[in-house]
């Protein structure tokens, strides 16, 4: 008999407790249990569910069916890609018994799947790590994790960590610069500093973590005087290339030329990503409520079948973005406001298929934690979130390849102009 969506839910929650460790309580969590289930989410998808959604979730007499995003961040903790793939892979469930208690002897093929994906999890956290999936830490008394930028402003930026671990028993310690997992490193728990580059602009939450467990986050503001300019090449090991800030506004708008790029050693025949960041504490205006109105373009370029453009806002504790893709390409555009997240492979994006050749005018306006995005002028999208992620921080521009960017005006929530700019018009 297949299992109906609930049951996958049902199969989902119970691999993760086991994989987890958790306690459960009449089918609740425990708030601790919560916590870190949130925080081995963020850690293995990059989407952070908030605890009232998991508490939700792991509720005993829950019978909704969850967005799919939720679901895909919740077997990623179980090591698939996505949640049509866990389903794929699940055996279907045997008949139910009579007896009072689950019939203890199934077929060998009804868990296979199940103890497969346990295995592999548990070898791809003991390769990262070079020893065996580590219990929860124990943490006896106070944990120290701060930083010091070593200069004030701009990039690239050293910032000099320091961590004081001897409270707690663990067997392994990492430092993580920021959201991405590949920048997991092991560190001394006998020493107590650890110096890390930063070498883009932005808002960064460095990690300080025991097993698989985050001890502590320490932000990490790395500033820009004005509009900041840089370029790298689509390949991991690329630095990115610091593009000069004289000479990027030209006819009215914040616009790289193809000869600047050249001239800085970019290889305009191979694929490359374009962005300019100005990152700052734009005063008084949170993530809760703003309006940020914006025109942007894409050089004509035949290098990519499919061309992009993102606008990205900086908050203290999470991104917004919206990218607009070349007509034809929409599965690959992406959304996210606040901590809802929407990709074009399961939700109609049609409308961010854009001509990027032509000027593109994207507004966001949030009301209340109501956010609605609309494209010249016309709402397209509006998302309700939950979280507060604090004041907004910085804004950044990405372009798969040359582009520009004709005004850029910002405003809080009463309405006030922060930040406004038209590039010398």
């Amino acid at each position: 008999m297949s299992l109906t969506e609930k049951e996958y839910i049902a199969r989902c929650k119970q691999l993760i407790g086991e994989q987890l460790r958790l306690v459960s309580d009449d089918g609740t969590l425990r708030q601790r249990d919560l916590e870190s289930l949130a925080d081995s989410i963020e850690e293995r998808s990059g989407i952070r569910l908030s605890l009232s959604t998991l508490k939700r979730l792991w509720k005993k007499d829950y019978d909704q069916v969850p967005h799919p995003s939720t679901l895909q961040a919740l077997v990623s903790v179980l090591g698939y890609k996505d949640w049509q793939e866990f389903r794929l892979k699940q055996a279907p469930l045997p008949a139910a018994p009579v007896a009072e208690k689950p019939a203890r002897r199934l077929n060998l093929w009804m868990i296979l799947p199940a103890v497969a994906a346990l295995v592999v999890f548990s070898w791809l956290i003991a390769f990262r790590s070079g020893q065996p999936a580590s219990l929860k830490p124990v943490v006896k008394g106070p944990v120290t994790f701060t930083g010091n930028k070593t200069v004030a402003q701009g990039v690239p930026n050293t910032i000099v960590f320091n961590y004081d671990v001897r409270n707690v028993v663990a067997d392994s310690f990492f430092f993580q610069q920021s959201w991405n997992e590949q920048e997991r490193v092991k560190i001394d728990p006998g020493k107590h500093y650890y110096s890390a580059i930063y070498y883009y602009p932005g808002f960064h939450r460095a990690k300080l973590i025991a097993n698989d467990s985050i001890l502590k986050r320490f932000k990490v503001h790395i500033t820009t005087d004005g509009w900041f300019p840089l370029a790298h090449h689509v390949s991991r090991e690329s630095m990115p290339v610091y593009l000069p800030q004289e000479g990027s506004i030209r006819d009215g708008a914040l616009h790289i030329s193809t000869e600047t790029l050249v001239a800085s050693h970019i290889d305009v025949n191979k694929d490359f990503t374009l962005s300019y960041f100005n990152v700052r504490e734009f005063e008084d205006t949170y993530s809760d409520n703003f309006s940020l109105d914006t025109r942007v373009i894409l050089d004509s370029t035949n290098l990519n079948a499919c061309p992009g453009l993102s606008l990205v806002v900086m908050c203290e504790e999470d991104i917004f973005f919206v990218c607009m893709i070349r007509k034809g390409c929409e599965r690959n555009s992406n959304i996210k406001m606040g901590e809802v997240y929407e990709d074009g492979v399961q939700n109609d994006l049609s409308s961010f298929g854009r001509d990027l050749y032509k000027w593109q005018q994207l507004q966001i306006q949030v009301v209340n934690k109501q956010a609605t995005i609309s494209l010249d002028g016309q709402p397209v999208r509006t998302i309700r979130f939950k979280k507060d992620f604090g004041k907004i921080m910085g804004l950044a521009y990405h372009f798969t390849g040359p582009g520009g960017v004709d005004y850029v005006k910002l405003k809080n929530g009463k309405n006030k102009m922060v930040y406004e700019d038209e590039f010398g018009k």
